[in-house]
């Protein structure tokens, strides 16, 4: 797509760009508050986006390869919403006509590329230029096995690229891990956030449910019945490794990790009722953080580890709580249904969950300085299991709305909800991973 504007409420993000660059020894340290200047005037950035050039000699498979990592990047840029993506001019090769042209055909800022391949893999040169000023910005080499998919180089560069603008780093890097049963067994299985890869994680022909990233990015945790009892079990995200974590007779599930991952909290019965138990990462018992006769479950730390939101029916009905991380001080959270699976925004300022009322299931946040309850859901079927994206800004969820429990997501105010991908079966209990690479 390619748009034009008036750019002349643009030029004094160019001088700060320019003033900043002259400033500072390495164009590596480029400026991260462009976007935030941009947004105050409420505007976005008018980002090109050319094709990556490819040195001579390249084959047809290397171009193939620049093509689709250029791409890729594309659409990660154009999922971020926060840049106006505009396309249609040359490749940049440095000369100052193909720059004047972008400006032309209304870009701020070009994102190029030089792609090249080597015996130790695939390169690209990635830079961001100042159109109108006729400068590097940022540049930075990407480098990445062959036998690996240009999708991962492509979701780093995006990710940078965003990093750069914005002065955070985008979610292209990161993925979505889930149980699914078309199996014929409830399995666990992981998808680029994009809706790619799906890799399929365990193979137990049982039960297997509620997976949970630790924050590090470095094991999945989940409950299993593959031995009779729902026990915790944890995934090396690197080698796939399964190891036991807690095997205590009863209840071991709706586990969640400390912000740290240093700590484990969860659900057990323990020959009582369900209540909440904190372990450490090894599954080593520390203490028990509730004692009530019915049910505490489904809990989500707070991202400075100091609260811990969770479900509990000690009001009669499942409501949503929140505690101490000590186990100490409940404040319930008052809901007019039946609440359910209560995730933590990574900002700290909000808190999503699952609730039932006028016969169905929808999402809501919570709002936790100003106590504000907000409807994100609506409509056909019913939507469920909200988890949030490293950033903040989207919420991955379940949604029936097609017939058959569906991965979806959403902005986090609730706009733009569409499916992930068609996943064969149903899909239970997302988790969305911090960023990996």
């Amino acid at each position: 797509m390619i748009m034009k504007k008036n750019k002349r409420g643009h030029r004094h993000i160019f001088f700060a760009l320019t003033f900043f660059a002259a400033a500072v020894p390495s164009v590596n340290a480029a400026p991260r508050d462009v976007y935030l200047k941009l947004t105050a005037h409420g505007q976005r950035l008018d980002l090109g986006v050319s094709e990556f050039v490819v040195g001579r000699g390249a084959s047809v498979e290397d171009a193939k390869t620049a093509r689709q990592a250029r791409s890729v990047a594309k659409d990660d840029l154009v999922f971020t919403r926060i840049f106006n993506i505009v396309e249609g001019g040359p490749s940049y090769t440095g000369k100052p006509d193909e720059l004047k042209y972008w400006e032309k055909i209304g870009a701020d800022i070009l994102l190029c590329g030089e792609f090249r391949a080597e015996a130790t893999g695939h390169y690209v040169v990635a830079r961001l230029m100042d159109v109108e000023g006729k400068g590097e910005i940022w540049s930075k080499e990407f480098q990445f096995d062959k036998k690996e998919s240009p999708r991962k180089m492509a979701h780093s560069i995006a990710d940078e690229v965003v990093l750069r603008l914005s002065g955070e780093s985008g979610i292209a890097s990161t993925k979505i891990v889930f149980s699914n049963d078309a199996p014929g067994s409830k399995e666990i299985y992981v998808i680029d956030y994009d809706g790619y890869n799906l890799r399929r994680l365990t193979n137990e022909n049982s039960i297997a449910l509620l997976p949970k990233f630790s924050p590090d990015g470095k094991e999945i945790i989940y409950t299993t019945y593959y031995r009779g009892n729902p026990d915790l079990y944890s995934i090396n995200t690197e080698n796939l490794e399964r190891r036991a974590v807690s095997t205590t007779q009863g209840l071991n599930t709706a586990a969640s990790f400390s912000p740290d991952s240093s700590r484990i909290v969860l659900t057990q019965s323990r020959g009582e009722s369900p209540n909440l138990y904190l372990l450490e990462r090894d599954g080593n018992f520390i203490r028990r953080l509730t004692r009530f006769s019915g049910i505490d479950t489904s809990p989500s730390y707070s991202p400075t580890g100091n609260d811990i939101a969770f479900i509990s029916n000690r009001a009669g009905y499942p409501q949503l709580y929140i505690m101490s991380a000590e186990g100490t001080n409940f404040r319930r959270v008052s809901t007019r249904g039946f609440c359910d699976s209560p995730a933590w925004s990574p900002r700290g300022d909000r808190i999503a969950f699952t609730m039932y009322a006028d016969g169905k299931h929808n999402i809501f946040v919570y709002e936790v300085s100003g106590g504000k309850i907000s409807q994100l859901t609506s409509g056909e079927g019913n939507d469920e299991n909200p988890s949030w994206s490293p950033d903040g800004r989207y919420i991955v969820f379940t949604s029936t709305r097609n017939g058959r429990k569906e991965l979806f997501r959403m902005f986090a105010d609730g706009a733009s909800q569409a499916r992930v991908a068609d996943i064969p079966g149903k899909c239970h209990t997302p988790n969305w991973s911090p960023r990996l690479y």
